[in-house]
């Protein structure tokens, strides 16, 4: 138990210190583009509330939204905080404080992201949003992705296997965008399944966006299940337990699928960062009210708040399945939980 709570410090300072590298990146990355939220990158003033601002109201702008200091001082004002023209001191983004939105004419990006509407629950929020298309891709990833890997490695030289891993190979090959077309044109003109123009209260129109967001992730998860169960199906204790009699489906689920659980435990990490970067296409796709929409419009609109506010929320969900999934893959495989207590001793 000590043990388990030394790599969760571990973890969890890496963690730290990759978000205090991304939130930098992205920061740099921003100043690096020419232009600000009030002129374009011609030089040319914006639409900003409603009309342009003239130069007197743009230096007012600048100064309430602190992009008069230093950059060293923006960085660690946005991270750490800083005190008020009052004296006030304000906590940043290490206390959940993302800043103010600069599209949005002020409000915490924290706020736009994470607040429901009126009678309406934390799910109902753009962060709700994304994070149940996520899930339910995930879901449906792993719940199609397992059996097909586990049919095409039991009967490997058949036509029905190497029909599915053509498939598969060929799912995997096309792009998120085009995938969404077609999945409209069957689902919504041909079958009538979904509606074209989507109504997200109704279960049925997620189907559309959730097969998209999985198919990728699918054919990874179903080719690493086949390419794992292979290794282990040639094992000397799965010989062994076939040669005592046990049935083919019994000597699966009980000596092969257990073992075979942590390389594809360890593939949702990747999986998941995929994932959210697919749900941004997905969502403007589809007109889905995720919060990866967000973050296109804070790009062109050059919101820097937004923009930092977005990356630091898909960086935190990223280290955070990371790290989830290490720990499940020493509860599910105790191997790895000795070889790591092994290495340490050593």
């Amino acid at each position: 138990m000590r043990s388990m709570f030394s790599l969760l410090a571990r973890k969890a300072l890496r963690m730290a210190a990759c978000l205090l590298g991304v939130t930098l990146l992205i920061f740099l990355l921003m100043r690096a583009i020419p232009g600000n939220p009030w002129a374009n990158y011609a030089t040319q003033q914006r639409f900003v509330f409603g009309g342009l601002p003239d130069t007197s109201y743009q230096r007012e702008l600048i100064r309430r939204y602190g992009l008069d200091q230093p950059e060293w001082r923006q960085f660690t004002r946005y991270v750490f905080g800083d005190f008020d023209a009052d004296g006030t001191f304000f906590c940043g983004a290490v206390c959940g404080n993302l800043g103010p939105s600069i599209q949005f004419r002020g409000p915490s990006v924290q706020r736009i992201l994470f607040d429901a509407p009126e009678d309406h629950g934390f799910l109902d929020s753009r962060f709700g949003y994304t994070l149940r298309i996520v899930l339910f891709g995930t879901l449906a990833a792993i719940g199609l992705g397992v059996p097909l890997g586990i049919l095409t490695a039991t009967r490997p030289r058949s036509t029905f296997s190497r029909a599915i891993s053509f498939a598969l190979a060929g799912l995997a090959s096309v792009p998120n965008f085009i995938l969404g077309l077609i999945v409209i044109l069957i689902l919504g003109l041909w079958l009538k399944i979904t509606t074209v123009i989507p109504n997200w209260n109704r279960p049925g129109d997620w189907i559309a966006p959730v097969l998209v967001l999985a198919a990728v992730p699918m054919a990874t998860i179903a080719r690493v299940t086949h390419a794992t169960l292979a290794n282990i199906l040639g094992e000397d204790y799965v010989r062994t337990a076939r040669a005592k009699g046990l049935t083919r489906w019994r000597v699966m689920l009980r000596h092969v699928l257990r073992p075979s659980l942590a390389p594809i435990l360890t593939l949702l990490g990747p999986l998941s960062l995929e994932m959210l970067t697919a749900s941004q296409i997905v969502e403007g796709l589809y007109g889905f009210p995720g919060f990866g929409q967000s973050f296109f419009t804070a790009v062109l609109t050059l919101d820097y708040p937004m923009i930092l506010g977005v990356a630091v929320v898909y960086a935190t969900a990223i280290l955070g399945v990371n790290l989830l999934v290490g720990v499940l893959c020493e509860l599910v495989d105790p191997r790895l939980r000795v070889a790591r207590q092994t290495g340490v001793t050593r």
